[in-house]
């Protein structure tokens, strides 16, 4: 099942709050590989306390996703303010008990593996960004795990097609 997606009507508002209908002017019950969404990334700030209405509303958003085969990672965004070890130095960031305990908490309450939780540093007030292996992580993760959508998806007549010839010119 897609998304579908909607063409822009001039008789046709959209709007947030609403689920897209079938039968709404413009609505396509099926897309492109390229109109699909590869990966789905929840940013949450560390130095927060999780409400129930936000696990709520992400356990449905994780529910549906999780229908479309969509991998899912978080971000626990702040965690040099969150933590004085890490703040000190960002590469203490993996021996700080305290980031893993918030990881574990998030990944728990918001049914995301913890191998799938990935801090990062905040970048509000910086003009430059240093050399931050965190972020770089993260940013490599979510290409990996878009990429991996790809691989999971199943072959169309013509990229078969496309593959055989290949594979009959290399012989």
């Amino acid at each position: 099942m897609s998304l579908g997606k909607q063409t822009p009507n001039p008789n046709c508002s959209f709007s947030p709050s609403t689920p897209l209908q079938e039968d709404a002017p413009g609505f396509r019950k099926t897309s492109t590989l390229g109109e699909q969404i590869h990966c789905v990334v929840y940013v949450f700030d560390t130095c927060q306390l999780l409400c129930d209405e936000i696990i709520e509303k992400m356990a449905a958003i994780r529910k549906k996703t999780n229908l479309m085969n969509i991998p899912q990672l978080l971000l626990m965004t702040k965690v040099e303010e969150a933590c004085p070890l890490v703040k000190e130095n960002l590469s203490n960031v993996y021996h700080s008990e305290y980031i893993y305990k918030k990881a574990q908490q998030l990944s728990t309450a918001l049914g995301i593996p913890l191998c799938c939780v990935l801090p990062v540093k905040n970048y509000s007030e910086e003009l430059e960004l240093s050399t931050d292996l965190l972020l770089l992580n993260a940013v490599q993760q979510m290409l990996h795990y878009a990429d991996s959508f790809f691989d999971n998806q199943p072959e169309s007549e013509s990229d078969t097609e496309q593959e055989m010839t290949t594979n009959r010119n290399d012989v």
